[in-house]
């Protein structure tokens, strides 16, 4: 009886450290969040906003431009909740059906790619609203009675995309939010 109860407590130790050293190999890597926004450049920034809160892109970048900001992007925002660094290669947008779009040379950022995005720090990519657009309409002629969401998306070294939770609905993407 005295070697059964022992077991069991051998057991609960060692389920419990297997338990604790998966818990530390998954906290340890980089586990980072990437955000999709719409904004708009002007006036020596950016001002951007979550694209859930956006109902309508026309007024969202009509008060924008009456704000100064003239030059509408969409706006990626990439946070490392983890405790190690990675490697960000590049960013772009797609839809479910594969087709995708990235910038290369008309990125907006302060920070070129490939960049290492160290832990509990954000970086913030963008690129002009008028691709987003033109992806849409892209979209909208191979598919015509499909509408795909737009989605944003980072890939990291080593091939793995994180994308981002939330995507821009082709509703919200109109030819008049091409500017």
């Amino acid at each position: 009886m005295t070697s059964l109860i022992i077991s069991i407590i051998a057991l609960c130790v060692a389920v419990g450290n297997l338990t604790w050293q998966l818990a530390l190999y998954l906290l340890n890597g980089p586990r980072i969040r990437v955000r999709v926004e719409v904004g708009a450049f002007g006036r020596g920034g950016l001002v951007s906003m979550p694209v859930e809160n956006a109902k309508n892109l026309t007024e969202t970048f009509s008060s924008f431009e009456q704000q100064g900001f003239d030059q509408p992007a969409l706006v990626l925002r990439v946070v490392n909740h983890g405790r190690l660094g990675v490697e960000l290669l590049d960013f772009g947008i797609d839809i479910p059906k594969g087709v995708s779009y990235k910038p290369v040379n008309e990125a907006i950022s302060e920070t070129p790619m490939p960049y290492v995005l160290e832990p509990h720090r954000e970086g913030v990519w963008a690129m002009p609203f008028h691709y987003v657009v033109s992806l849409a309409e892209a979209s909208r002629a191979a598919w015509p009675n499909e509408r795909h969401p737009i989605g944003a998306y980072v890939r990291r070294a080593g091939g793995k995309v994180v994308r981002a939770k939330h995507t821009l609905p082709l509703a919200l993407v109109s030819p008049a939010s091409r500017d």
